[in-house]
C-alpha cells in the first residue's frame, strides 16, 4: 500500500483539533437516531432471519456496535458479534480469528453473511469478503480506508504505533504492521479484486474526522455518501436507512453449508450481553 497524498504539516494540527468535534456529533447523531422512524422499524423492509456480521473500528469492540446489533434483530436479521473486546490486536491476526467466526456462522445458519464493519471493522469486513466467497456475499464497510492509502488521522497512526511496540513481543506479528511497508494477507486482500459475484458498499462521510472520505472510495464498490463525523457512523440514522435497505436487497445464490451448532451474539462470556 502507498500513500500519495499524505497529510501536509500544516493539515496535521487541524486534524487533531477536528477529533474535538466528534463526541458532540456522537451524542447528536444518537439522539436523532433514537427519534427516528428508522431505529424504531418504520418505513423499512424487514429480514427474514439473514445472518449479519458486526465488526468493530479501531480502539473500539463488541461493545460498540451493541446498538445497532439489537435494531438489527428487531428488524429480524441474525446479528451476530464478532468477538472482538478492543480492536487493537495486528489485523492479521484478527483476520484469521474471524474467519472462524465465518466459518462457526455459516455452519450454524446454512446461509450467507453479510459483514458490516466500522472504519478498521470495515477493511476487515472486505478481507473477509474475498479470502471466504462462500460463505459472504455482501461486505459493508462504514467510514473505512480501503483504498490502500492509508489517509488517516495522524492520531491513528501514532496509536497504532505505540501498540505495536507491545505486540512486537510476538514472533508473528510484522515490524511493519499496519504500515505501508507491510505486506502480510490483510495488507494484500483489502484492496484486492472482489470475488465475481460479491458485492461489497463503501459508506462514507466527507465530514469524516479520522478518515479522508477519499480514501474510502472503492472503484469496485457502491459508494454511498451520508452526513456525520467518524465515531458516529455508527449511531447515524442515515448510515441504518441506507443498511435497511442494502439488506434487503435480493442474496446471490451460494453453496449451503452443513449447520453446526456454534454461539450468537450474547450467548456467552466472551460476547457483549443480549441486546
Amino acid at each position: 500500500m502507498s500513500d500519495p497524498h499524505p497529510p501536509s504539516e500544516k493539515e496535521k494540527p487541524k486534524m487533531i483539533l477536528s477529533l474535538t468535534t466528534a463526541y458532540p456529533d456522537y451524542l447528536y447523531q444518537l439522539t436523532s437516531l433514537l427519534c427516528s422512524p428508522v431505529y424504531h422499524g418504520r418505513e423499512v423492509q424487514r429480514g427474514t432471519g439473514q445472518p449479519v456480521l458486526l465488526i468493530p473500528g479501531f480502539f473500539t469492540g463488541d461493545w460498540m456496535m451493541t446498538l445497532m446489533a439489537g435494531w438489527l434483530n428487531r428488524l429480524g436479521y441474525q446479528a451476530y458479534f464478532s468477538g472482538i473486546h478492543w480492536n487493537v490486536d495486528c489485523p492479521n491476526f484478527t483476520s484469521e480469528l474471524l474467519g472462524w467466526r465465518i466459518n462457526q456462522i455459516a455452519q450454524e445458519t446454512g446461509h450467507p453473511l453479510t459483514v458490516v464493519g466500522h472504519s478498521l471493522g470495515g477493511m476487515l469486513a472486505r478481507s473477509l469478503s474475498i479470502n471466504f466467497p462462500e460463505h459472504v456475499s455482501h461486505a459493508v464497510a462504514i467510514g473505512s480506508p480501503v483504498d490502500g492509502t492509508l489517509r488517516v488521522n495522524p492520531l491513528v497512526p501514532f496509536t497504532f504505533r505505540v501498540l505495536q511496540t507491545v505486540r512486537s513481543r510476538r514472533k508473528t506479528t510484522s515490524p511493519s504492521c499496519g504500515s505501508h511497508k507491510c505486506s502480510c494477507q490483510f495488507a494484500q486482500t483489502v484492496t484486492s479484486s472482489l470475488p465475481e459475484g460479491r458485492k461489497f458498499t463503501s459508506i462514507f462521510s466527507k465530514q469524516d474526522e479520522v478518515v479522508h472520505w477519499r480514501a474510502c472510495i472503492d472503484p469496485q464498490a457502491t459508494n454511498l455518501e451520508v452526513p456525520g463525523r467518524h465515531i458516529s457512523l455508527v449511531v447515524n440514522a442515515a448510515v441504518y436507512r441506507l443498511l435497511a435497505e442494502l439488506l434487503a436487497a435480493p442474496v446471490p445464490e451460494m453453496r449451503k453449508v452443513r449447520r453446526r451448532p456454534s454461539r450468537r451474539s450474547g450467548e456467552n462470556s466472551w460476547q457483549p450481553s443480549t441486546v
